[in-house]
């Protein structure tokens, strides 16, 4: 039966000052506090850390397993066969599962042709792997695997000009309210197996921009490449947390600003 006095204010106010000022002693730091241990195997001595609450003596499964195994032995025939006939008439926990049709189709790389197996709903794969992709495609302006999104020309900034995104629109009308003076996608630099063409070349600071929401491998690895091969050149990745700062700064400047929901294109 719990007592009325438990529904009071002043006693749950005070019990909310006590646990209050023992959480600031670290009465209870019980779902943080953490301890120490070396895996109980020996060979390992790994340093793992766990709640003080916790039995764990291993560092991992695979520890507890190669001990365990040890003591348990190894299980004779009768017991095996007892295991086997006790999963007789039992259901294939595999059966009934549906199995994806896949298709044969023909490596789109010219200097590959191997034949390999794709699934029906896969329409966009046409190479075998991702070094086929690269011989074929690596060479163009953009990343094969490039965002696309909101793509087009934008006639409030230029109606020759194709911008690959909003992000990269929106940079350009940045370089125009600070008259700064920019050309897209100026020059295409060979990096042997791919080829890499900045968004921005700013010729009066002689420096180069790219727009990049984030970096995937195929990215990090081309930016490397440019990096070795043309040391004397400088140039500068605008990511994610540099554009927000951007946009939170000079977006109220610009009428035709493109945000995350706007109408494409966006010319008024």
């Amino acid at each position: 039966m719990r007592y009325n006095f438990y529904n009071s204010k002043e006693y749950k106010e005070k019990q909310s000052a006590l646990t209050r000022e023992n959480w600031k002693k670290g009465v209870f730091d019980f779902r943080r506090k953490r301890e120490k241990r070396i895996c109980g195997r020996k060979g390992c001595s790994k340093i793992f850390e766990v709640i003080p609450s916790n039995s764990k003596i291993y560092c991992s499964r695979s520890c507890a397993a190669k001990v365990n195994n040890i003591k348990r032995g190894y299980w004779p025939n009768e017991i095996k066969l007892k295991i086997a006939e006790a999963l007789k008439g039992r259901k294939n926990p595999y059966k009934g599962t549906i199995k994806v049709p896949r298709i044969k189709i023909i490596c789109a790389n010219p200097r590959c042709g191997k034949v390999f197996l794709k699934e029906k709903w896969m329409r966009n794969r046409k190479f075998c792997s991702n070094k086929c992709t690269m011989e074929v495609i690596g060479g163009r302006p953009t990343s094969p695997k490039a965002a696309r999104g909101k793509a087009g020309v934008r006639k409030d900034i230029d109606k020759n000009i194709y911008f690959y995104s909003r992000w990269e629109a929106n940079i350009a009308r940045l370089f125009n309210l600070l008259g700064v003076k920019w050309i897209h996608q100026a020059k295409i630099f060979d990096l042997v197996s791919q080829t890499y063409t900045p968004d921005f070349y700013l010729p009066e600071y002689n420096i180069y921009i790219e727009v990049k929401n984030f970096l995937w491998r195929y990215s990090k690895i081309r930016d490397r490449k440019f990096r070795k091969f043309y040391p004397e050149i400088i140039l500068i990745l605008l990511l994610k947390k540099d554009y927000l700062e951007f946009e939170k700064k000079y977006s109220h400047f610009i009428k035709n600003w493109e945000f995350r929901n706007s109408p494409f294109p966006n010319n008024n």
